[in-house]
């Protein structure tokens, strides 16, 4: 049996190990069991023991002569707790493969259960447990091990009971109201007709231990509905931010445009956040509604709902011990939810639906109370729906296992935007025509977000992922797309096109904003333009803060930098792309504008483990800086 591993490795989170032991003939090397905890952690992953991966990328298939050996020491392993804490393969995860007379044995390991992790070697969970990162294979820290164990238990993470809290530290006014949208919602249900200590009873924010006996609130009743200095004694790293942000390049624009966070101006609690938030993202839909009194739209589209479920999600699936907090972003293009903790379940689990694992279960019962958030693990699915009804492209459900935190990515963009299939026109005028649809949507995507990966188009299409890793080698070949890394999450960027493009900010820019421009950009009077490459057929009107730029010999370095994220906004551009347009040598852009955009966390590198990468580009990011999460 033959299988092609260079496909296997697109596909998967990918490892080679030689494992060739001193006499060559084969042994399980020790490190497998750092990637065997790794991967099972993490997403999963396939190894292929008996290959060497050359620092170039390239394999090299060596075999193992003691295949028998070698797997009968896997599975001896696997059975021993004192050296793994779980076996989690069988025998049609382990298969043997055989390159010209020589065999493979091929691991397909797949993600843990998180009632299974943390996964860990050596009999020691606080130093073995590893997850894996785009780095390699790290310990994890102690902090999330034992997060990971709180994840792994039955007993909910928010029905603690607290000691020492009562209903002195919740506020009054948050219940009232509370309780003044659950009657709208459902008049006369009984949850209601007792006190407030009775209702949150009901609703899980308070509650008994019968083991003990003793009863107290719980930390569900407290996010919900606590006083902010009640809230921050018990969870010091509590945090809520909801921010509007302006457009990226625009010279002397404050930061953000509205702002909600824990400020002690108001409780602080989940739900007057939730209050106050939910009409600001509301608003962010250019599709007219009404308000009801119950802070809810009359007669609501689908979008709407869609928008509240997100935030309702982000509250409910939230790891509150966890750093980072809570972060809502309002964009030009969309929205953002930022939560801490880990996904429950794989993401493609997650996309499908029919099943949930709230981390926060009475969270959710006392947010469907009032009308918002879905049952059943259908929440995920409705936002995906509403948004394919709009053809707006899919959104985004990340893990960043680094920073132990999800985010999901709401774009109001359409799947081709006129602006992106003029620039394809431009970039590859003879050859566009020969994309079906699938691959031009990935040549978009790449325009779009910077780069494009078998999981997100599995996001944006109905194709199975070996057919999305078949159409990405196909456009590597024919030199569409660039190879960015392989071996884990492997991701692709635009190749360069057979004209230069002329980046532009209108991509994302609201309808009014996108013109057209006969006129072709002039320096000294003379046309920019090289003879040996035919100038795209249409241009678009630069912003006019690059135009002043190009006009001006000298600009104060606030007017250049504004026009660099201005051309950099929601793409990626080279620095000879940004020299040509600004009329500037790439040099001096780089040395005094572009390293300290990077520093300060203005511009993304395209590629930030190869800073000296050819095709190096910059995009201008809509995140907030380390400062502005911290105040």
């Amino acid at each position: 049996m033959t299988l092609d591993l260079e496909l296997l490795r697109e596909d998967w989170d990918f490892e080679a190990k030689l494992a060739a032991g001193r006499d060559g003939k084969g042994q399980l090397p020790a490190s497998l069991w750092e990637t065997y905890s790794a991967m099972a952690n993490t997403h999963g992953g396939v190894v292929a023991l008996g290959v060497r991966e050359h620092s170039d990328g390239r394999l090299e298939v060596q075999g193992l002569k003691a295949v028998d050996k070698v797997e009968r020491d896997l599975w001896n392993c696997l059975a021993n707790r004192e050296k793994v804490s779980v076996n989690l393969l069988n025998r049609e995860r382990v298969e043997r493969h055989a390159f010209d007379g020589k065999t493979v044995l091929v691991l397909h390991i797949p993600r843990a259960d998180r009632r299974q992790r943390p996964v860990f070697i050596n009999n020691n969970p606080l130093r073995g447990t590893f997850l894996r990162t785009h780095e390699g294979d790290r310990r994890a820290a102690e902090d999330t091990v034992r997060r990971m164990l709180a994840d792994a238990g039955e007993r909910p993470r928010d029905a603690e009971i607290l000691e020492h809290y009562g209903l002195d530290d919740l506020d009054g006014e948050s219940i009232a109201a509370y309780r003044q949208l659950f009657r709208s919602n459902y008049p006369g249900h009984p949850f209601l007709a007792g006190d407030d200590q009775e209702m949150l009873r009901q609703l899980g924010g308070w509650t008994r231990d019968r083991a003990t006996g003793s009863e107290g609130l719980t930390l569900a009743g407290l996010l919900m509905f606590g006083r902010q200095r009640s809230i921050l004694d018990r969870l010091p790293y509590f945090h809520l931010d909801y921010r509007h942000l302006p457009p990226a390049g625009n010279a002397g624009s404050p930061r953000w445009l509205d702002r909600v966070c824990v400020d002690g101006s108001w409780s602080g609690n989940l739900f007057d956040f939730f209050r106050k938030v939910i009409p600001k993202l509301r608003d962010g839909l250019r599709v007219p509604f009404r308000i009801g009194p119950d802070l809810f739209r009359l007669d609501e589209t689908p979008q709407h709902e869609a928008l509240r479920e997100a935030m309702v999600n982000a509250l409910i699936h939230a790891d509150y011990l966890g750093r980072g907090g809570i972060r809502i972003f309002r964009l030009n293009n969309g929205f953002k939810f930022n939560n801490p903790g880990l996904l429950r379940m794989p993401a493609e689990q997650i996309r499908a639906g029919g099943k949930s694992d709230c981390r926060n279960p009475s969270l959710q019962q006392m947010f469907q109370m009032i009308g918002a958030g879905e049952k059943a693990g259908s929440g995920y699915p409705k936002i995906l729906q509403a948004w394919r009804e709009q053809h707006w492209r899919a959104p985004a459900l990340e893990e960043n296992v680094e920073q132990e935190e999800v985010c999901l990515q709401l774009p109001t963009i359409s799947l081709f935007p006129p602006e992106i299939t003029e620039e394809m026109e431009r970039r590859f005028p003879k050859r566009l025509s020969r994309l079906d649809q699938n691959g031009r949507l990935a040549v978009a995507t790449a325009i779009l977000e910077g780069r494009v990966t078998n999981e997100r188009l599995q996001e944006l299409t109905d194709q199975h992922p070996r057919d999305i890793t078949f159409l990405l080698k196909n456009l590597v070949a024919q030199r569409f797309l660039v190879s960015i890394s392989k071996g884990r999450w492997s991701s692709y960027s635009l190749a360069p096109g057979d004209t230069k493009p002329i980046p532009s900010n209108s991509v994302h820019k609201e309808a009014s904003s996108v013109h057209k421009d006969d006129s072709s950009v002039h320096k000294d009077g003379s046309s920019v333009q090289n003879d040996k490459e035919p100038a795209p057929e249409t241009r678009m009107i630069l912003p006019a803060i690059v135009k002043e730029i190009q006009s001006e010999k000298r600009s104060s370095p606030v007017k250049v930098e504004a026009a660099i994220l201005a051309l950099c906004e929601n793409r990626f551009v080279t620095g000879v792309e940004l020299a040509e347009t600004l009329h500037r040598s790439a040099e001096t852009l780089r040395i005094h504008y572009i390293r300290k955009l990077v520093r300060e966390g203005r511009l993304q590198v395209q590629f930030p483990d190869q800073p000296t990468h050819p095709a190096q580009a910059y995009r201008a990011t809509e995140t907030i800086t380390k400062d502005d999460n911290e105040s």
